[in-house]
Parts: structure tokens; C-alpha cells; sequence
């Protein structure tokens, strides 16, 4: 077919026209926008960036009313949509509400979604072919315009490095003209132009969509559905919760499954329909995996606001799965409308404000793990900042969520000053230092670490039993979080404990003969009567001492084998030197 120059001008020409004619407010807010950015640039005077914005998204406000009122009677309304853009543009408060989180969501979800709803169309089919006309359309003026724009760019800098004048400030200003012309009027009519020329057109099949629909993007979503259900078959058979963060694997693959689904529908030939036409039953397990998941999350770390817009999220993908589970009920346009309230009402109501609620939540959080550790005013609810003690680094873990939540109620000083903290870092400070980047960063100490040996502590070990050192004892050095997995630190063989330190050889052997006479002789516990040390025994017991070293243990199993007591089984929880 011979390519006509007259003939493809002549087609511009029309499709420009009809742009005019079908969307002048939206042209005359562009060039208004345009027109705007380059008096500025010439002038050397602050263009508004907000207000700016505000004209932008109104061009797309009006597209969106311009679409969905068409050329019936409501097509009256188009004609006033401007003006609530007005009071808007002349709000002193504007800047700042561009920087907040409801602009964010306004501008990234609510408005994509109006332009993907405001045709109404209910069959699947003609949503999907919408869908792909907005994307199909806006990749092509993008790529005309931009292909133009550097076409022009490459000519007008080679002409003026070849005559010299390339440090002439009109050729920048006009480069610079040129690019806002390109970005905000000639790519959004071109845009429009193309809206308006493939007009309720349907897609048919593409042999490259095919390919990667079929056979790169299907089996992977396959392969990962099988991968989530193994773990949810674990999940039931060892009995335990699912982790927290498989909520967002779920979502990822539920979201990422339905877009495929709809991408298939122009198709003609499809593999895995079975799994596609089954899919609301296939994800109704996952679903239930993701909604567990989610309360394991917020019950142990609170609600943020991207957890709250998690949940958001979780409840429109579960609804659109239970809406696909009827071919009658499953529409896009309904997930779509919903989403739109959701978000709006998100978004715009006091009462549903997530970042209120993600603080309410975190304050609840630090009222209750201070609480448990004995660091709240019952009187004032205020922190406890007494130092603390080696025995805290049992709690490290609750150290580490009270410090997690009092940097998020930071945020907001009017909750966080009732606390009487100046800052989150204040908890840091009266916690020993082996703990600092553990409550910092989550960063757990290295394997027998060496800190600064105090004279007088208490070390809690796991099983919350609280053992004292006496305060005339006096260490050189101190060696926690030793572990009996780890060569390196020390071994219980032929009833014998050595230290090793990270050392070749033992620095610090000990029988285990005398383990057993000193712990049996200071504590007074038989083993032979065969009933459970006492509370004081099992202090005892744990707690090792003579003139070279101090052992606390976490575990020390005594058993008595033919008339003799020995020992089973031990793991040490720190050593000091002397």
C-alpha cells in the first residue's frame, strides 16, 4: 500500500478538528498551562508548581467529564466542570495539600481510576478494549511527540555548534520552550486526537501478546500459585500461623493473576483457560492465607498507614474474587467503582483518616509493651527512663517494638509529649550498650561478643529467671550470647566444658564432676529424691562461680544414672572472667 504524504496531513488535519471540537476546555487549560510555563521560564519568575499542577489535572478532571457525559443532554455539565478548579487554584492552602498524602492518592489512584470508569462500560470485553485504547493511545502520542521533539532538539544544537552561536541563551530558552510545548500540549492532543479516532474500537488478537501472554507470563503465574499452595499445605501440616509479610506475596499474585486474566480476553488462542475460569476458586484459599497473614501482622506490630492501605487493598481483591465467582456478577467496572469509594472515602473522611488510625494504633502499642516491662506511669502514662540492666537484654525483642512504636508516634508531637520522651532515642540511652544496635537496627550482637563488664547486675536468662552477681565480684570481661551450636564458643564433650572463645585451644576448661559437686553442695538439690528444684535451688543451679569465672547457664539438666548424678545436657548463656 503506497504511503500518501497529502493523504496522512490531510487525516492530522481532520483529527486535530475534531480535538477542538470535542475538547476545547481541555486544549485552552493546556495551552493556558503552556503559555504560563514559558513566560515564566522568559521572564526568570516562579512558575507555581502547584498551581501549575492544579491546571494539568484539571485538563484531565474535564477529559474524564468530557467521556463520561458524551454528546447526550449531560454534555451541559462539561461546559461548568471548571469551575470548581477556580477556588481551587486560588486556595492559599493548595502547596501543602500537594504534598500530602491525599493529594498522592488523588493524583495516582482516584483519577486513573475515573478515566478507566467514566465510559460505564459493564461487558468485561469493552473495559478491557477501553483499558487498552487509554494505554495504547498514550504510548503513541509519547512516542511521537517525544520522537519529534528530539529530531528538533539533534537539528537545532548541530546548527548551532556548526555557526557557533550554541552559547547563545535563545537557543536554551527555546530548547527549553519547546520541550514544555511537546510535554504539555502536543503530547496531550495527540493523546486525545487518538482517543477519539479509535472510539469504541476492539482489539483483536496480537501474536506478540500471545506469545508472552501464553507462554512467559501464564506458566509463571501458574508455577507461583503451586509455590503459595505448598506453603499453605505447610502451613496446615505443621499447625502453626503463616508469616506476616506473605500478605504482600499474596496480593502481588492475586493483583498480577486478574490483570493477565483481563489482558486474555481479545485473545484467540489461550492457554491454561481452565485455570483462568477457575481462578476465584483457586485464590479463595489465598485470600483466606493473605487475611491471616494480615492479622499476624497487625497484631504484632500495629497498623501503619501502609498496612491500613494494605487492608484496603485486601478487601478489593477479595471482593473482586467473589465476584468472579459468578460470570453474571464478575465486572471490572464494579471492582473499579469500588475501588474509587474506598480510596475516596479513605481519603477524604475525618473519621477513616489512616494516619490518625496508624497512630492510635502505635500509641495502644506503646502503652502496652511499656506496660509489660514495667516502664509506664500507671498515674500519668508516662516512660520509665531508669537505666536498665544486663537482665533487660532478655527483653531486647520488646525493646526493639517500644522503640519501633515511639519513633512512628514521633511523628506527631502533641501524642508523642505524653509520654514525657524528648526523643526515641532517649530509650536508647538507658539500655546497656550491647543493645543499642539491636534496638536500633534489629542487628543481633555476634556470638560471643565482648561488652563492658558491669560489677554489679542482674542477667536475665530466657526462661525469665533472674540471677544476681554480687556487687564485690569484680570481671575483666564479659562473653554473651554464646550459643552451643557454635564450635567456636565453647563445647560440653566427655564431661567436660571448654571455652574456646574463638581461640584454637580451650582458654577455660572445667570438669563437669566439678559443676555438678559445687551446684549440688551450694544449692542443696538431690536429684535422688526425684522431685523439681525449688525456685531458689534453680537460681543456684544456674549460677556458677569460682576464682577464675562466673558461668550463668540457660539450661542444666542433672539426671541420676546407677547412683550417680551427672550431667546430660547444658547450654551456657554468658561467661564472665575474672
Amino acid at each position: 500500500m503506497k504511503w500518501n504524504f497529502r493523504e496522512r496531513v490531510a487525516e492530522f488535519r481532520k483529527g486535530l478538528v475534531t480535538v477542538v471540537c470535542r475538547h476545547p476546555l481541555e486544549l485552552l487549560l493546556l495551552l493556558a498551562l503552556t503559555v504560563v510555563l514559558i513566560v515564566c521560564l522568559e521572564t526568570d519568575c516562579d512558575p507555581n508548581g502547584p498551581r501549575m499542577l492544579v491546571l494539568g489535572w484539571g485538563a484531565l478532571l474535564l477529559l474524564i467529564v468530557n467521556r463520561l457525559a458524551g454528546r447526550s443532554v449531560w454534555r451541559r455539565i462539561y461546559w461548568v466542570a471548571w469551575a470548581p478548579l477556580v477556588p481551587l487554584f486560588l486556595w492559599p492552602g493548595l502547596p501543602g495539600w500537594v504534598e500530602s498524602a491525599q493529594a498522592v492518592i488523588t493524583f495516582t489512584i482516584l483519577t486513573p481510576l475515573a478515566l478507566l470508569a467514566c465510559r460505564r462500560a459493564v461487558a468485561n470485553e469493552r473495559f478491557v478494549a477501553d483499558a487498552l485504547v487509554y494505554l495504547r493511545s498514550g504510548v503513541l502520542a509519547m512516542l511521537f511527540a517525544y520522537v519529534a521533539y528530539g529530531l528538533f532538539e539533534a537539528i537545532l544544537w548541530s546548527a548551532a555548534y556548526i555557526f557557533g552561536f550554541s552559547d547563545a541563551r535563545w537557543v536554551a530558552h527555546l530548547s527549553a520552550d519547546l520541550f514544555f510545548v511537546t510535554q504539555f500540549l502536543a503530547a496531550p492532543t495527540l493523546f486525545m486526537m487518538m482517543l477519539d479516532r479509535w472510539d469504541e474500537a476492539r482489539f483483536g488478537s496480537s501474536r506478540v501478546l500471545e506469545v508472552l501472554l501464553n507462554w512467559v507470563v501464564t506458566p509463571a503465574v501458574a508455577i507461583y500459585a503451586a509455590i503459595l499452595y505448598l506453603y499453605l499445605l505447610k502451613i496446615l501440616f505443621t499447625w502453626s500461623l503463616p508469616e506476616g509479610g506473605v500478605a504482600y506475596l499474596v496480593f502481588g499474585f492475586t493483583i498480577a493473576a486478574l490483570l493477565v486474566k483481563a489482558l486474555r480476553l481479545p485473545l484467540e488462542k489461550r492457554t491454561l483457560d481452565w485455570f483462568y475460569d477457575r481462578f476465584s476458586l483457586v485464590a479463595l484459599p489465598l485470600a483466606a492465607l493473605f487475611w491471616v497473614g494480615v492479622a499476624r501482622r497487625v497484631g504484632e506490630y500495629g497498623l501503619t498507614v501502609s498496612r491500613i492501605y494494605l487492608l484496603l487493598c485486601g478487601g478489593l481483591m477479595t471482593l473482586c474474587i467473589l465476584l468472579f465467582l459468578s460470570r453474571r456478577v464478575g465486572r471490572y467496572l464494579w471492582v473499579v467503582l469500588a475501588a474509587i469509594v474506598a480510596f475516596a472515602a479513605v481519603n477524604y473522611i475525618p473519621a477513616l483518616d489512616p494516619e490518625n488510625a496508624a497512630l492510635r494504633s502505635q500509641t495502644r502499642r506503646v502503652e502496652r509493651i511499656a506496660e509489660r516491662l514495667g516502664r509506664l506511669d500507671a498515674a500519668t502514662g508516662r516512660l520509665s527512663l531508669t537505666p536498665a540492666s544486663l537482665s533487660d537484654t532478655a527483653c531486647r525483642k520488646e525493646y526493639r517494638e517500644l522503640y519501633e512504636a515511639l519513633q512512628y508516634v514521633e511523628r506527631d508531637s502533641a501524642a508523642f509529649a505524653r509520654f514525657g520522651v524528648e526523643e526515641s532515642n532517649d530509650l536508647v540511652e538507658i539500655l546497656p550498650s550491647v543493645m543499642h544496635d539491636y534496638v536500633r537496627w534489629g542487628w543481633e550482637p555476634a556470638d560471643g561478643e565482648v561488652v563492658e563488664a558491669n560489677p554489679s547486675v542482674g542477667v536475665c536468662l530466657p526462661r525469665n529467671v533472674c540471677v544476681e552477681i554480687d556487687e564485690n565480684d569484680r570481671f575483666s570481661r564479659c562473653y554473651v550470647n554464646l550459643t552451643e551450636w557454635n564450635s567456636d564458643s565453647y563445647a560440653f564433650v566427655n564431661d567436660t566444658l571448654r571455652f574456646y572463645l574463638g581461640e584454637e585451644r580451650s582458654v577455660l576448661e572445667i570438669t563437669g564432676a566439678e559443676v555438678l559437686e559445687k551446684q549440688l553442695g551450694q544449692s542443696g538439690f538431690d536429684p535422688s529424691q526425684g522431685v523439681e528444684p525449688t525456685g531458689e535451688q534453680t537460681l543456684q543451679l544456674l549460677c556458677y562461680s569460682d576464682d577464675r569465672c562466673c558461668i550463668l547457664f540457660e539450661r542444666l539438666l542433672i539426671e541420676r544414672r546407677d547412683s550417680v548424678d551427672v550431667i546430660t545436657s547444658l547450654a551456657v548463656h554468658s561467661l564472665w572472667l575474672r
